[in-house]
């Protein structure tokens, strides 16, 4: 299977050894998409307008704040608070700023419906779902087409539950039956081995606080809580 500049991202995380495939994907998406605003993108007027209207949520405020670039950040955020200021400012039951409040609702209603809907958006998150998704796609599209991909799936230590969710439901409407019923007897057992080898390692793990099991080995139990955790919330946080 040959590489393409738009499966190797795909690819380079099925061959990732220990972790879900699509957290080593979206972490590098993340990544990639909080060096690209904290670089010449931030200067970028059409950019700037999506950051104003759009705002970020905390998780990438954070990471804003982290990179070493302050002037960049705060650059950002000076515009997109401007934004923020001008869209809360009513009078009485009127929109200042471009209809959006009606008629005879109250100041305080009106203001929160501004706020609910602000605080909904993140420019980041919407360009990292967005590429997510196309990575998705991606999959299972060469899934389809390329035996190596099943080959580099069944090698895998299982997914952790959001993706293997997102995953399943993506499944259902990207492959025929034919495909659909291939996949799911290759993944679907797959996940259940994966499971079912953690349970059995945090099992172990909590029997060595027992003093009779104080001198046997740990097995493969050490980091049986840091998988667990991976495994039920993902690392793409």
């Amino acid at each position: 299977m040959k590489d393409h500049i738009h499966t190797i991202p795909v690819l380079d995380a099925l061959r990732e050894p220990g972790r879900c495939p699509f957290c080593t994907m979206y972490q590098n998406i993340d990544q990639n998409a909080v060096d690209f605003i904290m670089g010449p993108a931030y200067m970028d007027e059409d950019i700037r307008d999506k950051t104003n209207e759009a705002g970020f949520c905390d998780k990438h405020l954070e990471k804003l704040y982290a990179v070493q670039n302050r002037l960049g950040a705060a650059l950002l955020l000076h515009t997109h608070f401007l934004h923020v200021q001008k869209d809360m400012a009513v009078s009485g039951a009127f929109d200042l700023g471009g209809g959006f409040f009606k008629k005879g609702e109250s100041t305080a209603r009106q203001i929160a419906k501004r706020i609910t809907a602000q605080q909904s958006r993140c420019y980041l998150c919407e360009k990292i779902d967005g590429t997510f998704n196309r990575y998705m796609d991606t999959f299972f599209y060469l899934w389809k087409r390329e035996k190596e991909l099943v080959d580099l799936v069944k090698a895998l230590p299982g997914f952790c539950l959001p993706h293997y969710g997102m995953m399943l439901e993506v499944a259902d409407s990207k492959l025929n039956k034919k495909h659909l019923e291939e996949f799911l007897d290759v993944v679907i057992p797959l996940q259940q081995r994966a499971m079912g080898k953690i349970a059995d390692d945090l099992d172990w793990f909590i029997q060595k606080f027992d003093y009779r099991n104080a001198d046997a080995p740990w097995k493969d139990s050490k980091d049986a809580l840091v998988r667990v955790t991976a495994m039920l919330k993902g690392e793409f946080k």
